[in-house]
């Protein structure tokens, strides 16, 4: 919970008063409750999507994140959802923003979790239908054959997850 936004609320968002942590009837795990109105602040993990755009050589698209956490680190385009989107469209939203590419065709590769900072991330495997380059939170762009992954150099444990995952469908297994 300490890694989420919302682990740091004070004040409840219906009614304003301060919150405190309580067990609530029924349950087994500590939350923040506001005592005044009984309103319970569930904090849930918050979605991200993405994309292994894929070129008609085979080669798939990686970036360099030119923002924290992990700045210099290699990761696929993807980023929080927005409420209102699609995994999917918010995973093509994503791509653009970063690498100023376009995708179609997604296809769900995977969902990967970790329990702290409370993410799940869903990464489709993308058809890649422009050209892409350095876009919004990206310092380089490579595109990389299995064997060329920068293994020790990847941003985030779904980041090598995904892209064991990704190999793994390539080579048939």
């Amino acid at each position: 919970m300490s890694g989420h936004p919302h682990s740091f609320s004070r004040y409840c968002m219906q009614c304003g008063q301060r919150l405190t942590t309580a067990i609530p009837e029924g349950d087994r795990k500590r939350r923040l409750v506001c005592l005044d109105c009984g309103f319970i602040h569930y904090i849930n993990p918050r979605p991200v999507a993405g994309t292994i755009p894929v070129r008609a050589d085979g080669r798939f698209l990686l970036l360099r994140r030119g923002i924290q956490p992990r700045i210099g680190t290699w990761v696929f385009p993807g980023g929080y959802m927005d409420v209102g989107e699609t995994a999917e469209s918010a995973a093509a939203r994503e791509t653009l923003e970063e690498a100023n590419l376009e995708v179609a065709n997604l296809e769900l590769l995977g969902v990967y979790t970790r329990p702290e900072p409370g993410v799940v991330v869903i990464v489709y495997v993308a058809e890649a239908t422009s050209e892409a380059s350095v876009g919004e939170e990206t310092t380089e762009i490579g595109w990389f054959a299995p064997h060329e992954i920068p293994w020790d150099d990847l941003a985030f444990d779904s980041t090598t997850a995904a892209l064991t995952d990704l190999v793994r469908r390539l080579a048939g297994q």
